[in-house]
């Protein structure tokens, strides 16, 4: 990877950052640009191929409404033409990843630009702090740069503070903010391979990364031990089938999370399908046996269904927990459950391209017990 320095005018990385993709596209680095945006109050995805259209671009900005793997999924999974772009922060490249091994998405003519991220809020908490004037946007890589995330006394939602992965992996590009002077410069790194296109854009060689990798290696640290702490906690909360029930008493089968998760790509989910939709018939013979019965049905095998199908490669983005109406810690539930398949596979969602899927291999001795 070669380094190079992105100047910040005006205490605005923000639009500095807007600037340089824009470049991306003047010099033909990228023919498209698929990148956070920031209109009617709130950061939305946009696919941009109008250079003049990048202005309102704010990857850093702390807020996600849904876990942009997904799209690029559906962008790529029937093949690119043109070289398109994508900004993404870790959990959505490690996302894409596996979307990549499940045969969802495809790699060819993408180029992952990656973004530092320590988090992002709760939308409804983001809008509320930048309408008031406490959060803004586009000086947060300013004010957070040192590692601070709380504001006003609120901070980024509970699957960010415990994520172990600030960088994204597997870019070829990375702006990174996290550690630097935000103020005045950021750091783009990019691929060897690519360099020579990035020149065009015109940034000087990048500097001394020595305070940004002590800064980012202590949150990680710190980080992963609030990880370990949290899920043991939670795996208190949910190690019986009386405690599973209790925590999803309140769950009204809305079927958000299976929305909001990157994993779950399918079209139709079996609880949709006939399988789940009874005659009215079985359900009166249910609540006549047991006396009476819970409606929605099978509440807690939707979750134990989703946790069996998608465990191995969830990402920990926590989006699940955030679309859920009824405030149920569904984020945690999947990341104590998918931890034990991944700690029992060795297998870390998003590491390697090339690292097979636990479940499409077969070793021997893969089940005998861990010393």
């Amino acid at each position: 990877m070669k380094n190079y320095t992105l100047k910040v005018e005006n205490n605005n990385p923000a639009k500095s950052t807007a600037v340089f993709l824009k470049g991306l596209l003047e010099n033909k680095v990228i023919d498209a640009l698929f990148v956070q945006q920031t209109a009617n109050g709130v950061e939305v995805h946009t696919l941009v191929k109008d250079p003049e259209a990048v202005g309102d671009a704010n990857p850093l900005a702390p807020i996600s409404l849904q876990n942009a793997a997904r799209i690029v999924a559906d962008l790529t999974s029937r093949g690119l033409k043109e070289k398109v772009g994508v900004v993404l922060r870790s959990c959505e490249v490690r996302a894409l990843v596996e979307l990549v091994k499940l045969q969802q998405a495809k790699l060819d003519n993408l180029i992952i630009i990656g973004v530092d991220c320590l988090g992002t809020y709760d939308p409804a908490q983001y809008r509320e702090l930048v309408k008031a004037g406490k959060l803004k946007p586009q000086e947060w890589a300013v004010s957070a740069a040192g590692g601070q995330t709380e504001v006003d006394g609120v901070n980024v939602r509970r699957s960010c503070l415990i994520c172990d992965h600030i960088t994204a992996e597997h870019a070829q590009i990375h702006i990174g903010w996290v550690g630097m002077n935000a103020s005045s410069e950021l750091l783009v790194e990019v691929d060897d391979e690519l360099a020579g296109e990035i020149e065009k854009v015109g940034l000087p060689a990048g500097g001394d990364k020595t305070k940004r990798n002590e800064l980012i290696n202590n949150l990680l640290q710190s980080r992963a031990a609030e990880k370990e702490k949290t899920i043991a906690q939670y795996s208190e909360r949910f190690n019986s089938m009386d405690k599973l029930m209790e925590e999803l008493a309140a769950c009204l089968k809305c079927s958000n999370c299976r929305q909001a998760c990157p994993i779950c790509f399918c079209r139709e989910c079996v609880f949709l399908s006939p399988t789940f939709q009874h005659e009215a018939d079985k359900y009166l013979k249910w609540a006549e046996r047991k006396g009476r019965i819970e409606m929605p049905t099978d509440t807690v095998l939707f979750h134990l269904t989703r946790a069996n199908h998608m465990g191995e490669s969830c990402v920990g983005c926590g989006q699940c927990e955030s679309a859920c109406p009824s405030n149920i810690p569904v984020g945690m539930l999947f990341q104590v459950m998918s931890k034990r398949i991944q700690d029992l596979f060795e297998y870390v969602p998003g590491r390697d391209i090339e690292e097979p899927l636990p479940l499409t291999t077969y070793k021997e001795d893969e089940l005998e017990p861990r010393h």
